[in-house]
């Protein structure tokens, strides 16, 4: 450089012409160590790539997490640890020793819990070769049935339920007698910016529509477990629906009520009126003639007592 030359460097393994292909790609060292984990990782690759970038898109796969999202990086960073070692520290390069080194570290990702059994999906044999030993286990859903069950005579039900799509929040209610049959039901939007307060609208309309039709003993049924608690004061009020809670426990204190938790299949007409209404700007009153035919069949269902199958 004093005599204004440039010198190009020179590989430390091979001295070939040294550039970024040579060092992470294409050199005798990277090549090696490429396929040694190609190999345990059925990666297809060519050697004849024109950068890193496109090397790394046959490895990376679009899960999060996914240890072949990691394995290339581990590689590169060793790959380039050697490099600077044999030019400032005068250290031999090996392709062994960078093996060694990323399997070494993944043994620390795992032991430190960053990276899991989830982390090798479809890819548990390559653990094993890694030096992981994973006990497999067979994860069996279990099914669970789940009925909707009528009042006693003289009762009604109230189901309720309300939607939200991360934009806009609906809310359903229906009432049936003690044969299973509609005595009223509605759907309509909510001012709700979350779940919990399309549940609340949702209910305290229900209430307040039992209210009109002169209705004094009565099974709620809700599937939104939280707002449950909120009522019986087992959890501390949000304070976002702290007055609409009030209201709703003010609509019970003069009637003979009970109030349940259903599971959301059981809930399956009033999480469908809920539903249809994110979108509405006005509320919608129905009786068994007027509700639309998939509600209709789900009314059915429910009066014939089939159950709805919920996975564990």
């Amino acid at each position: 450089m004093k005599k204004g030359l440039i010198i190009v460097s020179k590989c430390q393994c091979c001295y070939h012409i040294e550039n970024l292909n040579h060092v992470f790609i294409n050199g005798p060292i990277a090549t090696k160590v490429w396929i040694y984990f190609d190999n345990i990782f059925n990666v297809i690759t060519s050697f004849h790539y024109d950068s890193i970038t496109s090397l790394l898109k046959d490895w990376f796969l679009p899960i999060k997490g996914h240890i072949r999202n990691l394995i290339p990086i581990i590689i590169c960073w060793y790959l380039w640890e050697i490099r600077n070692n044999s030019k400032h520290e005068n250290i031999g390069m090996n392709a062994l020793n960078v093996i060694a080194k990323v399997k070494n570290k993944v043994l620390q990702l795992f032991v430190a819990k960053l990276i899991t059994v989830d982390s090798f999906k479809n890819c548990i044999p390559a653990a094993n070769d890694l030096g992981l030993k994973f006990i497999v286990q067979l994860i069996i859903k279990t099914e669970k049935l789940v009925y909707w069950k009528r009042p006693v005579y003289g009762c009604f039900k109230l189901n309720m339920d309300g939607s939200y799509n991360n934009s806009t929040a609906g809310c359903g209610c229906i009432i049936r007698d003690y044969n299973g049959m509609v005595v009223a039901a509605y759907a309509g939007p909510s001012s709700g910016t979350n779940a919990v307060q399309a549940e609340t609208d949702s209910l305290l309309y229900g209430i307040q529509l039992r209210s009109s039709l002169g209705i004094t003993n009565i099974w709620v049924e809700v599937d939104a477990l939280l707002l449950l608690h909120y009522i019986n004061g087992n959890s501390i009020s949000n304070p976002t629906i702290f007055y609409k809670v009030r209201d709703i426990k003010h609509c019970f204190s003069p009637i003979n009520y009970s109030l349940s938790h259903i599971l959301r299949e059981g809930n399956a007409v009033a999480d469908g009126l809920a539903k249809m209404e994110c979108s509405m700007t006005d509320f919608l009153h129905f009786n068994d003639n007027s509700l639309p035919r998939d509600i209709k069949g789900l009314i059915k269902l429910d009066q014939m007592g089939f159950p709805y199958i919920r996975f564990n």
